[in-house]
């Protein structure tokens, strides 16, 4: 997981986010901060894998912003360039949605840079734009976009 977020990182984000904030991000410290995540907090990851291999991953479980209309929120998403526009990102989504649901959360919603190209992604698979907030990134402020979903089920029609 780790490995794939700082590689689509790095391709997603290369002409808009400083090239040294890129480049020193570090597979292994992405990767405790994961385990972390997965193993002690109420989080949920499913991977997708192609030929053995792990080429996307999405993680989620409790929306983590107080927002009182969505329980649930897609925390992280990516797959790797070369397996992108294929369905392993709108089945792994699914996945996720699927499995909070069966833990009685219905609506959902995810957080995404407004400098990355690839955001509606989420309106193809039935997210609505929901407003765009200001994130601290790397010491500045950053503009990102919410989408949501009231019922997750509509994720895949």
């Amino acid at each position: 997981m780790a490995r794939i977020y700082v590689q689509t990182w790095r391709d997603t984000y290369l002409s808009v986010i400083p090239y040294g904030y890129l480049f020193e991000m570090s597979a292994t410290e992405h990767e405790r901060a994961f385990l972390h995540e997965l193993t002690r907090t109420r989080a949920l990851g499913f991977v997708a894998e192609e030929a053995g291999n792990v080429v996307g991953f999405v993680s989620g479980g409790p929306e983590r912003h107080g927002d009182w209309v969505y329980g649930g929120e897609v925390y992280a998403l990516y797959v790797l360039k070369n397996f992108q526009r294929r369905g392993l990102g709108t089945e792994l989504v699914w996945a996720l949605a699927k499995k909070m649901r069966r833990s009685g959360v219905h609506s959902m919603l995810v957080r995404v840079l407004r400098l990355n190209p690839y955001r509606r992604f989420y309106r193809k698979v039935n997210g609505t734009y929901l407003k765009t907030e200001q994130q601290l990134f790397a010491g500045e402020s950053v503009e990102v976009e919410v989408y949501g979903w009231l019922d997750t089920s509509l994720i895949r029609e």
